[in-house]
């Protein structure tokens, strides 16, 4: 017998081990897991770019108006405001746009 197990085996045995925790406190985690996720990935990705141009988190710090310390965070993945995040991919000259998903269809919203 394999010790091995599915990831949805693993999910369920986790939110069972957690039975106490409320269904809508449970997907709020989830969600929450989620948000940080992407917001690591775009910080990533930012800092991928800037490092193909180059410039150094300094040079970026001070074309986008913020300090290095915020860029340094920014690339971690502590991202809090979407202006700033726009702000710093024009530096780039990149671009983020956001999207609205709902069942089969795809909206462009900023």
């Amino acid at each position: 017998m394999s010790r091995h197990s599915s990831w949805t085996e693993a999910k369920r045995r986790m939110r069972g081990s957690q039975s106490e925790v409320p269904d809508a406190a449970w997907e709020e985690r989830k969600q929450a897991a989620r948000t940080a996720t992407e917001a690591y990935v775009l910080g990533q990705h930012l800092r991928e770019i800037r490092e193909e141009q180059g410039l150094t988190q300094v040079q970026v710090a001070e074309s986008v108006g913020i300090s290095q310390a915020r860029v340094s965070q920014i690339e971690r993945g502590e991202i809090h405001n979407l202006e700033t995040m726009r702000t710093y991919a024009a530096a780039l000259g990149a671009k983020i746009t956001v999207s609205i998903e709902y069942g089969d269809r795809i909206v462009g919203a900023a």
